[in-house]
Parts: structure tokens; sequence; C-alpha cells
């Protein structure tokens, strides 16, 4: 049973052979973001929007965000395939690895990896229309219609409405693409679920869970909701889930 994409395993992989040297949990994320993908990474105290909006100004960069102004764990702005990171530095230690590597998540799967199909399948000069200088020729509509490539200039999917819902199915499905790809980037399944499994390899899904979330918050620092749902996952993986006693409140 499996409850994480082959493409998110597989990019989590390729990440980590990108960033060459051999990593320990807990892995340096914000070092291994700044070596593998063209972003930069800011950490702002209190961060908010009007707080990315303000360090933006100070760099004669103009940005207005169509929103009220609300606090953020983590954002990200793209240009011309160079990504900023901002990390909220008021958070604990936990929260800002797993910010960083939720980021940079949408950078890669939103982003990124489009991007490079997109010049891959059209060529370099489709370069002009992802960054917005021109608009794309009527060949290219097609072409990329026919490839199902989007070559709309990417902007950034702001992570909830403020309320805890999101706007749409699609931010939706790319925060839990995020979601999964910050998990596996920090803490591969294969590895934890084996390193929960190498003292006793017949765990029940409860003594899995217990074992599995402790493992993630002491070992591979993550934060404790993150850690919650992640070892529920990771349990339904490595055990098929609880017992049918244990469903019918046995």
């Amino acid at each position: 049973m499996s409850f994480i994409k082959p493409h998110i395993v597989s990019t989590a992989k390729n990440f980590w052979i990108e960033r060459g040297e051999k990593q320990s949990p807990p892995f340096d994320i914000s070092q291994a973001v700044s070596l593998v993908l063209p972003v930069d990474i800011v950490t702002l105290s209190n961060l908010s929007l009007k707080r990315v909006q303000l360090w933006l100004a100070d760099r004669k960069m103009s940005f207005e965000f169509d929103e009220e102004d609300r606090s953020l764990h983590g954002f990200i702005l793209t240009h011309k395939g160079l990504g900023l990171i901002f990390i909220n530095g008021t958070d604990d230690i936990a929260e800002r690895r797993y910010t960083t590597a939720h980021e940079a998540s949408h950078f890669i799967l939103d982003y990124f990896q489009p991007r490079q199909q997109a010049i891959k399948k059209l060529g370099k000069s489709i370069q002009e229309v992802l960054d917005g200088v021109r608009e794309p020729t009527d060949d290219e509509r097609i072409d990329g219609l026919l490839s199902s490539v989007s070559i709309k200039p990417y902007s950034h999917l702001m992570e909830k409405s403020g309320d805890g819902s999101f706007y749409n199915a699609t931010i939706f499905n790319a925060e839990n693409d995020a979601d999964a790809l910050a998990a596996e980037l920090l803490a591969p399944h294969s590895q934890v679920i084996r390193e929960v499994k190498s003292k006793d390899s017949n765990l029940s899904f409860d003594k899995f869970k217990a074992k599995c979330q402790s493992l993630l918050v002491a070992k591979y620092l993550l934060p404790n909701s993150v850690s919650e749902n992640y070892s529920t996952k990771l349990s339904y993986i490595a055990t098929g889930g609880p017992s049918l006693l244990k469903k019918f409140g046995f």
C-alpha cells in the first residue's frame, strides 16, 4: 500500500543526489536548497505580507498583494527562473525547517519543473513567454496545448485564505503535493519506516505510529503537527492500517 506519489519520491531523491554529499538527519535543508536550486532564502521576524512588501520596496522592487495583510510562516516569489523564499524567523527551528522545505517544494513542483518541461518541448525562446516578456505566438499556443505544457507565466499560489481554507482545488492539490514533497525531503519515508522497524518488524499500527511520530520529532526535527499526520501515513504504508478489531472499537 502506498500513499506517496512516485513522482514525489523520485523528485526528493533527485534533489539529494544533486546535493551530492551524503547527509544524516536532521538534514540541513536550507543549505541544500541554496546549493541545489536557484533560490535565495530570506528570514524576517514576524513575517507578513506587509513585511515582504517592505523588504522588496527597500530593494527597489515593487510588488502588490491582492489581499489584506496577514502573518505567514513562509512565502515564495519567482522571477525569470529564480526564486526568493521568505521564512518567519520568529517560528521555532522545526517550523522554519519545514517551511523552507515546503516553499522549496512549491518552487520545484509548481515553477521549476513545468518551466524546464516547457523549455525542453518548445525551445529556449519560450522563456520570454514564461517570464512575461512577450505573448506566445499562435504556434506556441498550439504547441503548448498539444504537448500539455502550460505557457502562462507562473504566479505564486498563496497557501490559504487566512481562515484555514483554500481558494480552489488547484491550490488545494498544490499544497498537498508541496506538503508531501517537504516531508519526503526532510524524512524520506523508506528510511523512516526502515528505522522504526529496525528493532521490531511486527509492530501494530498504533505502536508503529507512536514510535514513528517520536522519531520524526526527535531525530528529523519535524513540527509536531506535521509529525502527527506523516506518522499516520507511514503507519498505513508499513502496517496496512489498524486491525479490524481496532476499527470496530475493541
